[in-house]
């Protein structure tokens, strides 16, 4: 499978990279990045991208890389220490989102589109052609778009807070115009949410004794589980801390 990971230079990007790149089932790993990721290796191309690309996806180079992903592990977002310019953090967490979701579901069609129809010349002689098939003639599944988003969004625009309620709601927005997107678009976009506390690392510092202490998941189960949602895809659209701390368990 080929897979797009954005935002592979933050923490959990970083993470969600190096598990994808030795997964045996990923074949193929476009990072877009803003930032040079100083890695190599011959399942990765590396996009270097700008905010206007993230809002766009206008570039032909751009565009050439995504076709043929099936799926995306999105870490791009603001955390709310950076959250003071609104306007910038709504670019961020809601217009980066909604942009990738049109672009990529838009690619993912393009390309089951070329395959059906190299599928139907291949097979004209023995009529059993399927439109939206693999080479193995099955149904091809839908686009999995990931996302990160966090414990404590809200969906409902309209819903009072009584703490850092902007951000809360600007989040659950940026999940809304996924959901809102897989809706329109069945059988050719999934999305899902996950819905982490604090996220440590294994390394064992004095924050992540700190974060274990409150509501958490790993570091490296948050990875584990977008990465096998990705490929397999889930039974709930939004996965919550507690589920991914025990995953793997179940």
């Amino acid at each position: 499978m080929k897979i797009i990971i954005a935002g592979a230079s933050g923490y959990i990007g970083q993470e969600l990279l190096t598990q994808s790149l030795a997964h045996p089932s990923i074949t193929s790993v476009v990072a877009l990045s803003r930032r040079d990721l100083n890695i190599t290796h011959n399942k990765l191309r590396v996009v270097h991208m700008k905010d206007a690309d993230f809002l766009t996806y206008s570039d032909p180079k751009i565009t050439a890389e995504i076709k043929g992903a099936s799926a995306c592990l999105w870490s791009i977002g603001v955390v709310p220490s950076q959250a003071r310019d609104e306007v910038s953090a709504r670019r961020v967490c809601v217009e980066f989102t909604a942009a990738a979701a049109r672009a990529f579901s838009r690619a993912y069609a393009e390309s089951a589109s070329a395959s059906s129809a190299a599928g139907v010349e291949a097979q004209a002689d023995t009529g059993d052609a399927a439109a939206g098939s693999n080479a193995e003639g099955k149904p091809k599944p839908p686009f999995r778009f990931v996302y990160i988003s966090g414990a404590a969004v809200e969906r409902d625009q309209s819903k009072s807070l009584w703490y850092m309620g902007n951000y809360r709601r600007m989040r659950g927005d940026g999940e809304n115009v996924l959901f809102a997107h897989a809706k329109a678009n069945p059988g050719v976009f999934e999305a899902y949410a996950m819905r982490p506390g604090l996220v440590p690392s294994l390394d064992g510092t004095i924050r992540d004794r700190i974060w274990s202490l409150f509501p958490s998941a790993r570091k490296d189960l948050l990875a584990k589980a977008m990465i096998d949602i990705a490929l397999k895809g889930h039974k709930e659209d939004t996965v919550l801390n507690q589920a991914i701390r025990e995953w793997g368990n179940e």
